[in-house]
Formats: C-alpha cells, sequence, structure tokens
C-alpha cells in the first residue's frame, strides 16, 4: 500500500531539505505536518506532491501551527470539508484500498 508520514515539524520553511531527505528515503503516499508556521501568503510547493492545509490564524505579526497533508501524484485524492475550528485537515486517498487521513494538531494553552 505506501507508507505514511507523520511529523510536527515547528517550523517547514527552514527544514525543508529534513523533508526532502524523508520523502527520498521513505516515498511515502502521505505526509502529514503539524506546526509548520506558515501563513497562506507563503507558497508551499514540492515537487511531485499536492497539498491539502489548514494554516493558523494570523495574531498581529506572529502565528503559529497549521497543519497540512502532502498527497503523492501517483495517487488520487478527494479532500474532505471539516467543520471544525481546530488546525485539522483530512483529505481520502485511493491506493488498493480507499484510505481517510486527518492531520491535527492540538496546542494546550495555560491560563
Amino acid at each position: 500500500m505506501g507508507s505514511f508520514l507523520s511529523w510536527n515539524c515547528h517550523g517547514i520553511r527552514f527544514k525543508l531539505q529534513e523533508l526532502k531527505g524523508l520523502i527520498n528515503f521513505f516515498h511515502p503516499v502521505c505526509v502529514g505536518l503539524q506546526e509548520k508556521f506558515l501563513s497562506s501568503n507563503n507558497p508551499f510547493k514540492l515537487s511531485g506532491y499536492n497539498s491539502v492545509r489548514k494554516d493558523a490564524a494570523a495574531t498581529g505579526s506572529n502565528h503559529s501551527g497549521g497543519v497540512c497533508i502532502l498527497t503523492s501524484n501517483l495517487y488520487p485524492i478527494t479532500p474532505l470539508t471539516l467543520h471544525t475550528s481546530l488546525q485539522a485537515v483530512t483529505v481520502q486517498v485511493h491506493t488498493r484500498s480507499l484510505v481517510s487521513l486527518l492531520c491535527l494538531f492540538a496546542t494546550s494553552r495555560c491560563s
């Protein structure tokens, strides 16, 4: 069926080479990225992969969090709509069987 990766990357822009190394080693069908620190004005493209993402809401000049599922161009996908305020995205991947994936980032806030 293929491999699936999940990574709490804590800022993908500065770890892009690490991500490419993981992809070259594992050749995953999907990669779930949490805490990617991207906003809607930051395009994020990776050759051979499509992305479904939800960026964290910007608060002033500082924003954090966000999620993304990268899917290999070799497999058709169907993005699914979630009606939630959570930082979450989900897709169905059509491999030999239908697989549904959810990528979720949860933060804990102390008062």
